[in-house]
């Protein structure tokens, strides 16, 4: 068997070894150009076989630090947190979760996907108050709405508190938030503004005392 190893060894000649490089070089090369292909379409983890993350795995395993691979790997990461944020914003948490989930199936070792799951579950289980408006008060600016605005604000200055101002222009937005800001507090606001109907602001509060 010693024998029968030496022999094989001796067959390893340089041009066979460079031979082999020259093979793995082409095999990254067309992996790397059909992944970039599948980011093209879109299929960033599905189907399994030919997506942009199996390929990129795939160039890994044969060159394990290949930057391009790396990169490519990071570019679905932030993709799916984006999609994730996005998901947020919009209340829609069941969909940012399976985002955050495809995110950590590409590279669960990214150091970008943490805060992003933590903001998640503090969002989800965060105090809620929401208060529908008149929109006919709201687009004539009338008076009779500043005790509850001025009400809204107050909650919304507590610390760990944001509001989400859903009205049907930045005019209107503008105009809710500094009848909000009139609260007595030193704490400023935050405040999102959305171009939504119904008129409506909903004060928001972390829970931050769950170890989280």
């Amino acid at each position: 068997m010693i024998r029968a190893l030496l022999h094989r060894c001796r067959m390893i000649t340089p041009a066979l070894l460079l031979s082999l490089s020259v093979a793995a070089s082409d095999q990254v090369t067309a992996l790397l150009s059909a992944a970039q292909t599948a980011m093209a379409e879109k299929h960033y983890v599905y189907p399994a076989s030919g997506s942009a993350m199996a390929l990129y795995h795939d160039v890994l395993t044969l060159e394990p630090d290949n930057p391009q691979a790396q990169r490519g790997l990071e570019q679905i990461v932030e993709h799916f947190l984006d999609q994730a944020r996005e998901a947020t914003d919009q209340q829609r948490y069941i969909k940012a979760q399976g985002m955050v989930s495809r995110a950590r199936m590409v590279d669960p070792e990214n150091p970008n996907i943490e805060p992003i799951a933590r903001e998640l579950r503090l969002l989800e289980q965060a105090t809620r108050h929401k208060v529908t408006l008149d929109w006919r008060k709201v687009s004539a600016r009338s008076s009779k709405l500043a005790p509850q605005l001025h009400k809204l604000g107050g909650l919304a200055r507590q610390p760990d508190c944001r509001a989400i101002i859903s009205v049907s222009s930045d005019a209107e937005g503008r105009w809710i938030y500094q009848q909000m800001s009139q609260a007595p507090g030193d704490q400023r606001i935050a405040a999102q503004i959305r171009i939504e109907s119904p008129a409506a602001v909903e004060v928001l509060c972390l829970v931050t005392d769950n170890g989280d």
